[in-house]
């Protein structure tokens, strides 16, 4: 017996529904194949085709002091407490033998000495007493009987926070070392490269709304923010230590540090729309700390390390625009409820990473860098967000002028010819006047009353032309009244008030839509039933409260309990959901009923305050 014939999926879904269904699936191919390389790619970075030989030396080892007998430590992510001045000598046997082989030392403003078995290898430039010895990358090779001799370090630092400081140490061949410190740099690099890229973006977006008139000091003080933090953002990684001299590289990382603050805190400060003096002290504390620090640096006076011993005094201005920017927030700032839990963030992650460093409880992992730049992303989505809506709003308020235009221009033309039909009937008067006269005169009073009623049908003929004092619901009356006359409509007008607050589009698509869905209503009527439409408008404090009440032949559509539409087939019911939105966005509520012959729809708009739907009709 053979089985029935079973349609493929290909052949029961429609022609459109299958393109989307194959394009869909090329997206997800092309998406896996991206992936895929961006995995090989990155790897490349993650473990270097250079990279081949590398010994991480941070266990094993042994520090002493002068007068005092060597310590084990445990890992080279701890170190002792020294005074400044004070030499720490790391001691540790060599016992991975690897062809040319040297050692990568980090010298975290700290003069080096490096000794083979009391042999010297490296021996720092003198530096004077209180002299900055800067952050340094030092690449020293062996000599080629170095196995299982004693590698002795010397570190000296004429600062208290980074005497006795120590940092990882390895061994390996130079393109090895080498292509660990870069793999090991990339991801700042990379992040440091979005950085720039959002700041400047941000900067010359700035300038641009600047050249037409509107001013955001806050973005620009976030661009520059985003600019420092770049830079910022690899000059505690190996590669900046390749790239400049070690006392620039101390002044590039602590001089950003202390200056990335300023703009950061300037950022909240154009933002804040409630607290702002209170926010002035903080920002006068920045400023006024970071001005100082380089003042200092450029004369001599004191160093940009040593600074850091009051570090704490910047912590608690950052504490206290947290505080602000939380209070911000309560108040509805949502730029504030949006940013303030970043902020907490990396003020958090700040707070972890300045507790490992002053107590050397292994090596500080930055994680705050990462912090800072999600706030970034985040003030960056946010004002996407803010142009796109600005963007739309201005499209919003063109369709609006557009549309004032057109129902003006059509105003305009429906006066003429209610004018032009005012002149004819003028004249026209006149000779009817003259014929009564000539009825009644000759005593013909039944030939003058039927005259008279066929010059009053020609009255009614002409249409008012003021039906409110809103232009844009005279507008649109007007055209009710053009298309119910050519349906055989009667419409009946009360309309005792207008709208305040309600912006002109959301009442055109309002009005639009009632009146619409009315005619449509009498127009499916059969012939011989009576097709009617009632407008009423009138003031509710406050409220503006808009009833039509129009006649009807057609069922009514309910879903889940819900009036849908009174026209079957797809593509209908729209008219009453835009109904509904307009109304909810004015805190207005949509009451329907309905008979065998009528359909009654009210609609409550709160008209109290400035407010837009966002929708056009």
């Amino acid at each position: 017996m053979k089985g029935l014939p079973v349609k493929s999926l290909s052949h029961r879904l429609p022609k459109t529904e299958r393109g989307s269904l194959v394009f869909a699936m090329l997206i997800l191919l092309c998406a896996a194949m991206v992936v895929m390389f961006l995995s090989f790619y990155f790897q490349g970075y993650r473990q270097p085709y250079l990279m081949k030989d590398v010994v991480d030396l941070s266990e094993g080892w042994q520090y002493s002091t002068e007068g005092f007998s060597p310590t084990e430590l445990a890992t080279l992510g701890t170190g002792p407490q020294l005074q400044s001045g004070e030499t720490m000598t790391l001691s540790r046997r060599l016992d991975s033998e690897i062809k040319d082989a040297a050692i990568l030392i980090r010298a975290n403003h700290q003069a080096v000495n490096v000794y083979l078995d009391g042999v010297p290898l490296y021996l720092d430039r003198d530096i004077k007493p209180g002299e900055n010895p800067g952050m340094a990358l030092h690449f020293i090779p062996l000599p080629e009987d170095y196995l299982k001799k004693t590698l002795q370090i010397g570190l000296t630092s004429p600062y208290t926070l980074y005497a006795g400081r120590t940092s990882p140490i390895l061994l390996g061949d130079i393109p090895s070392l080498e292509a660990y410190a870069l793999s090991h740099s990339m991801r700042s690099v990379i992040l440091m490269a979005m950085c720039l890229l959002i700041g400047m973006g941000i900067i010359a977006l700035t300038l641009v709304q600047a050249l037409g008139g509107i001013r955001r000091p806050q973005n620009l003080a976030m661009g520059v923010f985003a600019v420092i933090w770049a830079l910022y953002y690899v000059c505690t990684e190996y590669i900046v230590f390749q790239f400049f001299a070690p006392f620039w590289v101390s002044a590039l990382s602590l001089g950003l540090y202390f200056t990335f603050q300023v703009p950061l805190t300037l950022y909240f400060y154009f933002s804040f729309q409630h607290y702002k003096k209170w926010l002035l002290p903080a920002v006068i504390l920045h400023s006024g700390f970071a001005v100082t620090a380089i003042l200092l640096q450029l004369t001599g006076i004191m160093d940009l390390p040593r600074l850091l011993n009051i570090n704490n005094i910047l912590l608690i201005g950052l504490a206290y625009t947290i505080v602000l920017a939380i209070l911000e927030g309560l108040k509805k700032n949502r730029l504030m409820l949006l940013a303030a839990p970043f902020l907490i963030l990396a003020y958090g992650s700040m707070l972890y990473n300045f507790a490992v460093f002053y107590s050397r409880h292994g090596i500080v992992p930055y994680t705050y860098k990462d912090t800072y730049f999600l706030l970034i992303l985040c003030v960056l989505l946010y004002n996407i967000q803010q142009f796109f809506s600005a963007y739309y709003k201005g499209r919003r308020e063109s369709a609006v002028l557009t549309l004032q235009n057109r129902l003006a221009k059509e105003s305009y033309e429906q006066m003429k010819s209610h004018l032009r039909e005012v002149s004819g009937l003028k004249h026209e008067i006149k000779n009817h006047l003259a014929a009564l006269q000539t009825y009644l005169t000759d005593g013909r009073h039944e030939e003058a009353k039927r005259y008279l009623e066929r010059c009053s049908g020609q009255v009614e003929a002409v249409l008012e032309a003021i039906y409110h004092a809103h232009f844009l619901i005279n507008a649109v009356v007007g055209n009710l009244l053009r298309r119910a006359q050519g349906l055989g409509v009667k419409v009946e007008l009360d309309l005792k008030a207008g709208p305040l607050h309600i912006a002109d589009h959301d009442l055109y698509s309002l009005l639009s839509n009632m009146l619409d869905n009315a005619l449509e209503a009498c127009e499916a009527m059969p012939g011989g039933r009576e097709r009617f439409i009632r407008l009423r408008m009138i003031r509710q404090e406050p409220y503006l409260s808009i009833t039509c009440v129009n006649s009807r032949a057609d069922g009514i559509l309910r879903e889940n309990g819900n009036i849908q539409t009174t026209k079957r087939g797809e593509g209908h019911g729209y008219g009453l959901w835009t109904v509904e939105k307009i109304a909810d966005t004015y805190d207005g509520l949509v009451d329907t009923d309905y008979d065998e012959s009528t359909f009654t729809i009210t609609v409550a708009l709160k008209d109290n305050q400035v407010k837009t739907s966002g929708l056009m009709g």
